[in-house]
């Protein structure tokens, strides 16, 4: 077990990189790697085969994210899983963002499935459960030395989380109440888990970065409710959120509305066609104006979202992750998501993997 004896040197090698990089945390959700690995996964640059973490590094990333499952069927992502992976982020100098989906598998607007060992658990357990297990896995990074710089308390959670005792929708007042007390649980959870040490920040998070009026009615409820947190995450995906101009306007307004840092937590752009599509494969017709579908585009896009971030009043704009940048295709499964990865095909770093830290390597 590691101590936090190093957690000074580790500071001022990050302090170093937001300095570089105009005091943006700029990285991305690596949470498949472990699985990439098994799998015969391999990283590059330039042909050298080298660990995806120590490539980040170079490239003058200084942020990941994971995110955590409560029982995964494949273990991946599970609490365990994601402590090996931040000891292996913590030893690049990286900051790490948690992610909690309160899930046994992916949570988002769609679906925000209770894990199947609170299934049955009355509200008051929900409750219990949310805060011992936020303060468990926030306890148990804390004491190997890996704290997290970010806590989210759910993922994409427009319609609430933990369905259907946490579900929102339209302006039912119950729901929102309910939905207030888990968060707070969560909320306290990293307040009580950090103890004496630096503060750890805390995120919500929703997927409407480019709608401002779904944004507004969202934290204005979520106000209401009296939750207490740190920043405003969004996901912004181009193909479904909205043109620039509208991410761009949306996060100054709500920098400005709510004096709250913001963040896009999640985002990707396609460098190529697939001709192998999988589920989460864009394909369809709706990119941006001036940025194709080839490498240079999706570097110039990444460069454009960090443009806007800098840009929002006030210096809020803080931050840039990138959705599943490592989800590469392996011997044994081609990726769903292969055209939309800061890899290619054979494991070698793209022009965006390095705009995300620009640094080149």
């Amino acid at each position: 077990m590691q101590d936090e004896s190093c957690a000074p040197f580790h500071m001022f090698i990050t302090m170093l990189a937001l300095l570089a990089t105009g005091s943006l945390l700029l990285g991305g959700d690596v949470s498949e790697i472990p699985r990439i690995e098994d799998e015969g996964g391999r990283y590059r640059s330039y042909g050298r085969e080298q660990d995806p973490f120590a490539l980040m590094k170079q490239a003058g990333w200084n942020w990941v994210r994971f995110r955590i499952w409560n029982e995964p069927k494949d273990g991946y992502c599970d609490k365990e899983a994601t402590l090996r992976l931040a000891k292996r982020a913590h030893a690049q100098g990286l900051r790490i963002s948690l992610d909690f989906h309160y899930s046994d598998w992916w949570a988002d607007p769609g679906k925000q499935n209770k894990p199947a060992a609170w299934k049955d658990l009355p509200f008051d357990g929900l409750e219990k459960a949310v805060y011992d297990y936020t303060k468990e896995v926030v306890g148990a990074m804390i004491a190997q030395g890996t704290r997290p710089y970010m806590v989210q308390v759910g993922n994409e959670v427009i319609g609430g989380m933990l369905w259907p005792d946490g579900k929102v929708s339209s302006n039912e007042p119950e729901g929102w109440k309910r939905f207030g007390r888990l968060l707070k649980s969560g909320l306290k959870a990293v307040r009580d888990a950090q103890g004496e040490g630096p503060k750890i920040h805390t995120m919500i998070h929703i997927d409407r970065g480019g709608e401002n009026n779904a944004s507004v009615w969202f934290f204005d409820h979520l106000a209401k409710q009296g939750v207490e947190f740190d920043a405003i995450g969004q996901s912004y995906y181009p193909f479904w959120h909205g043109s620039l101009s509208d991410l761009r306007e949306n996060l100054n307004d709500l920098a400005r509305r709510y004096r709250k840092d913001v963040y896009v937590v999640e985002t990707a752009y396609p460098w190529k066609w697939d001709e192998h599509p999988g589920p989460h494969v864009y394909n369809g017709g709706k990119l941006l104006d001036g940025f194709p579908a080839t490498p240079e585009g999706q570097a110039a896009f990444v460069a454009e979202l960090k443009k806007i971030l800098r840009e929002v009043p006030g210096g809020r704009g803080k931050g840039l992750l990138y959705w599943a940048p490592t989800w590469i295709t392996t011997p044994k499964d081609h990726s769903d998501y292969e055209n939309l990865a800061t890899f290619d095909e054979n494991g070698n770093a793209l022009p965006a993997f390095r705009t995300l830290g620009e640094r080149r390597l």
